[in-house]
């Protein structure tokens, strides 16, 4: 049998627009304080769920990367990334991406920059939703850890490009108007 080649390449997503958080509280009942939308470490870090990147770039029933970039391709795009590609969080969570400022400083929940946002989400039949949502500022970022291995449904440079286009659709709720980031590659 062949030996398969793995890469692994390292990046740091810089928000480069405002990022707005509402955690799934486990049913569509449940309203969750504005602060517990955050997804929050034991030690009371900020921190962004790998999954969410998982889906950002590969969902089948979200407007994910695959399926708002690459037409009849999507589908095995997307299963290229879930086949071939494992992303981790650098630090001690690999399944959980710690949000820190620019200065690397985390952010926790008694951070003074977080605003709550209010507006009105707007549901079927125009039924009005007022929303309170926690956001962190612009300068945001979390670091990722992508191993690729070689395989003829995703190329690395593919790879590469989805996590940049990315940051068109951006991470956490209300995207792309929030969320949006830009990739440095370490």
């Amino acid at each position: 049998m062949k030996d398969t080649k793995t890469t692994i390449l390292t990046a740091t997503l810089r928000g480069i627009r405002p990022i707005l958080f509402d955690r799934y509280a486990g049913d569509n009942k449940t309203k969750l304080p504005v602060m517990d939308k955050f997804y929050v470490t034991g030690s009371g870090h900020l921190v962004i769920p790998v999954l969410n990147v998982y889906s950002l770039l590969a969902a089948q029933n979200t407007p994910s990367v695959a399926k708002r970039f690459y037409g009849k391709q999507a589908r095995d795009v997307a299963l290229g990334v879930m086949s071939f590609v494992s992303i981790e969080a650098t630090g001690d969570d690999p399944l959980h991406a710690q949000i820190t400022d620019a200065d690397n400083n985390p952010y926790t929940l008694q951070d003074s920059r977080i605003e709550v946002l209010q507006h009105v989400a707007r549901v079927k039949d125009g039924v009005p939703n007022p929303k309170e949502r926690p956001m962190l500022p612009t300068g945001w970022k979390v670091n990722l850890r992508f191993e690729h291995q070689e395989n003829t449904l995703l190329a690395l440079p593919c790879l590469q490009t989805m996590v940049e286009q990315g940051g068109i659709l951006g991470l956490g709720t209300f995207r792309p108007i929030f969320g949006r980031y830009s990739v440095e590659w370490i």
